[in-house]
Parts: C-alpha cells; sequence; structure tokens
C-alpha cells in the first residue's frame, strides 16, 4: 500500500462518515416531523436525548473540533420545526429551547471527551515515535496500530505500508517469514515457543537473536522485549515491543574477552618465567650462604634474599589478581562465602563463629578470597587469637559486615596504610581484599583497639545487600 491509496482510502472513510451522519440525521429528524405531522402530542413525541442524540454523537466523536457547530445546526433545526408543527402551547416554547440546549451540551461533552482522547493518543504516538529504541505495537488482533521512525530505520519499512496490517507481517523485517514475535507470545503463546534464549523479567519477555537480514545483508545482534498493553479494568488490549541493536556491544565485550585471554596468557607466560629465574637465583643465594662467612658478605645476601622474597610476593599476588572481575557480580549468600574461606585454612585451637546466614551482597564471586585474607590476618601466630566471629549490623548507611578476633590487634601506626599496595602489606592480602570488595562499590575498613584484637568493617551500600 503506497502514500496513493492511503490518501486515497482517507478520502473515502471521511465520505462514508458523512454520509453515515446525514443519514443518521435526516433519519431521527425525519422520524420527529412524522410523527407531529401525523398528529402525536408533542409529550409523547421522542425525547431528543434519544434518536437525535445518536447523529450528534457520532458527529463530536469522529470529528471533535466540529462537535458543537453541528450540535447547534441540529438543535435549530429540531427546535424550529417542531415549534412550529407543535400545538400552540403555554410552556412550548421553554420546553423546546430546553431539549434543545441538551442537545448542544451532549454535542459539547461529546467532543470535549473526543479531543482530550485525541490528545492523550497523540502524546502517547509522540512518546512512542520518539523513543530511541525501535518499537511497534499490535493490538489484540496482531494488526500494527504503532510503528515508530527508529524501526522505520531499522527495517526500511515505512509507517504507511506496515500500520493495520497483521499476519506477522511485522516480523518479514527479522526473519525473512511471517512468524509470531515476542508481542504475540505475550498475547497468545507460550513464552517459549520459538525463543530459546527467552527470559521473563517481570511483565516483560526478553530474548536475544542473531538475525542476518538487518545492516544491508550484514546481520545484527537484536534484543526483543516486550510487554502487554493494558485498559483501565486491567484486560490486555495489545502488546507493545522494543528491539535493540546490540551488535557494537556484543562485538567490543568479545574483543574484551579475547584481550583478556590473551593478557591472561601473556601475563602466565612472564610470571612462569620470572618464578623459574626467581629459583635459579634462590639456589646461587643458597650456595653463597655456605660458601661465605664473612659478615659483609652475608649482610648483602640477605638483602639479596629478602628482595627475591618481595619479587616472590609479587608473583603470588599477581596470579591472585588473574581472574578476578573476570566473572560478572553475583548476589552471594555471605554464609556461604564464609564457610568457603574456612575450608581453605588450618584454624587450629582458634574457632570461628559466623551468623550471617540470611545475608546476600552483590559482590565480585571472589568473595571468599576477600574472608580467606581476613581470617589469615586473625590465624597469623603473632596474634594470639583464639576466636573469630563473624556478624552483619544493618544500618541507615548500608550494611556492616563485622570480622573481629580477639587477638592482639593492629597498632594505629599501620591502620593508615593498612589497604595500601605495598610489599608488607601483600603478606596479609588486605590490598586484594580491598581491590575486590571495590569492584562493586564496597568498602572495607579498621576499627579495631590494640590490645583488645582487630575488627574489619565491609560497608556494604543500601542497594548492595539483601536479607532473605
Amino acid at each position: 500500500m503506497n502514500v496513493t491509496d492511503i490518501q486515497t482510502a482517507l478520502v473515502t472513510d471521511t465520505r462514508n462518515r458523512i454520509a453515515i451522519i446525514a443519514g443518521l440525521a435526516v433519519l431521527t429528524l425525519g422520524g420527529n416531523l412524522l410523527a407531529m405531522v401525523l398528529g402525536a402530542p408533542e409529550s409523547l413525541l421522542p425525547l431528543p436525548t434519544l434518536p437525535l442524540t445518536i447523529p450528534i454523537i457520532i458527529a463530536s466523536y469522529w470529528y471533535p473540533r466540529r462537535g458543537i457547530p453541528v450540535s447547534v445546526c441540529f438543535a435549530s433545526v429540531y427546535a424550529v420545526t417542531t415549534y412550529i408543527l407543535s400545538p400552540p402551547g403555554p410552556l412550548l416554547a421553554y420546553t423546546i429551547l430546553l431539549r434543545a440546549i441538551l442537545l448542544v451540551l451532549i454535542g459539547g461533552v461529546v467532543a470535549f471527551l473526543a479531543t482530550k482522547l485525541r490528545e492523550s493518543e497523540q502524546q502517547m504516538n509522540q512518546i512512542i515515535e520518539f523513543l530511541p529504541d525501535a518499537t511497534f505495537a499490535i493490538d489484540r488482533e496482531g494488526k500494527v496500530i504503532a510503528w515508530n521512525r527508529a524501526i522505520e530505520e531499522m527495517t526500511g519499512v515505512k509507517k504507511e505500508a506496515i500500520l493495520g496490517r497483521g499476519g506477522y507481517e511485522y516480523a518479514v523485517p527479522f526473519y525473512g517469514e511471517p512468524r509470531p514475535l515476542l508481542a504475540d507470545l505475550i498475547l497468545h503463546g507460550d513464552p517459549e515457543t520459538g525463543y530459546p534464549s527467552v527470559r521473563r523479567d517481570g511483565d516483560v519477555l526478553v530474548a536475544e537473536i542473531h538475525t542476518p537480514l538487518l545492516r544491508g545483508g550484514q546481520g545484527a545482534h537484536i534484543k526483543f522485549a516486550a510487554t502487554a498493553l493494558l485498559d483501565r479494568s486491567g484486560e490486555v488490549t495489545g502488546a507493545i515491543e522494543s528491539i535493540r541493536d546490540v551488535s557494537d556491544e556484543v562485538m567490543t565485550e568479545a574483543a574484551l574477552q579475547n584481550a583478556g585471554r590473551q593478557l591472561s596468557t601473556l601475563t602466565g607466560i612472564l610470571r612462569t618465567d620470572l618464578a623459574n629465574r626467581l629459583a635459579v637465583l634462590y639456589g646461587h643465594l643458597s650456595v653463597g650462604v655456605m660458601k661465605f662467612d664473612d659478615p659483609a658478605v652475608l649482610s648483602f645476601i640477605d638483602d639479596l634474599n629478602n628482595a627475591a622474597n618481595g619479587i616472590r610476593r609479587q608473583i603470588e599476588i599477581s596470579r591472585e589478581f588473574r581472574d578476578i572481575g573476570t566473572s560478572p557480580p553475583a548476589w552471594i549468600p555471605v554464609q556461604q562465602a564464609v564457610r568457603k574461606a574456612a575450608a581453605t585454612l588450618s584454624f587450629g585451637n582458634v574457632s570461628l563463629d559466623a551468623w550471617t546466614e540470611r545475608l546476600e551482597i552483590f559482590a565480585d564471586p571472589h568473595l571468599a578470597t576477600v574472608f580467606t585474607h581476613l581470617f589469615e590476618n586473625s590465624l597469623a601466630p603473632a596474634t594470639k587469637a583464639s576466636r573469630i566471629v563473624v556478624t552483619y549490623h544493618l544500618r541507615p548507611e548500608g550494611c556492616a559486615i563485622i570480622v573481629e578476633d580477639d587477638g592482639t590487634g593492629i597498632p594505629d601506626a599501620e591502620k593508615k596504610g593498612l589497604f595500601a599496595q605495598k610489599a608488607e602489606s601483600y603478606g596479609h592480602g588486605l590490598f586484594l581484599a580491598h581491590e575486590i570488595l571495590a569492584i562493586t562499590g564496597i568498602s572495607i575498613r579498621e576499627t579495631g583497639t590494640f590490645g583488645t584484637g582487630a575488627r574489619f568493617e565491609i560497608l556494604v551500600p543500601p542497594e548492595g545487600y539483601r536479607v532473605v
């Protein structure tokens, strides 16, 4: 259907509407006049609020701007003919005037409501029209009732060619054949049929596919999202669906994954090479300790050994950093992370009590590594701790997960740089714990008192925790 056909159809529809209104007007006015000619008493004549309101209501609804003028014309014709043909009476003019005014009021009210309805429809159409995502809507019969500018650009199908069309024709630009889209599945179908990757997010169905038909035949990764259109009573009247081209995001993600794998491979090679050369260095230092007995030489060898230990610690921390951030954050049960961390350590005579059973936080999957390093800090022989407790407190600013022990604690002078990136922090792993938590906006601080034990507070923002 081209533009000329559409214009012709609109002209034909307008003529048909005018003919219907004129026919109804002649029929109702003629019936009213015929009744008076036949001698029906004026009090028994059909009330204008019944038959004569039909053409007024239809005219005012179809043509709101002309609703009041049409009502005035109808009312005038009714008033004049009724006054001329009716028998004289003391209240005749008054009665006819009231009925004429009622006709005008009915036309005005209908015209006002129709105008507001069209304004609402126009606003909704404008909202859909200027949405950045390609969007269309269908009614319960599967006919297109909205087709915005973005979907015109994506598919090359103009609004004029698709509005009012059904039979799944709106799927042809994506699949090459008529078939249900998510909007149809919202209305009629099983959401699993034909969409193996479909998922439900509340009242919205979401699916992703690759279609070779878009982007000039180069293909595109498309994300569909559809939901139902409801009337005021909650009944489904149609469905709306948005389509987003996520090809650039998919390609970028694939490129980043490839780059990550290559960097991981490269760092693994470098780490292995450094470890091998470091083993050779340790061997030479061991030989030097056995071969020389000069205190100055031994002191120099000891300095070299400390430097080698620092390199070894950096290699170990880089190995732990290798996989951090490569997996997306998720909701993780804190109690499960605590148990996973405890399973990798030997507690000896130190007890562990954790009361975080219902708490979940949105964090990097390596959350257990955080607790591992915190527990290692408490289990160090120098702390002399006999008990470790893990609890949580809900606060206005979020949730605080508390990890504390009854050991010697941490001196105030060391707290400032406790989570800084420096060699002495690597042994405790606190820098690594800080970086894992920072991925999802979680902070950590030490609030214990030296001499009574260490106390670490993991501060989770309000949107980052839930109690289930």
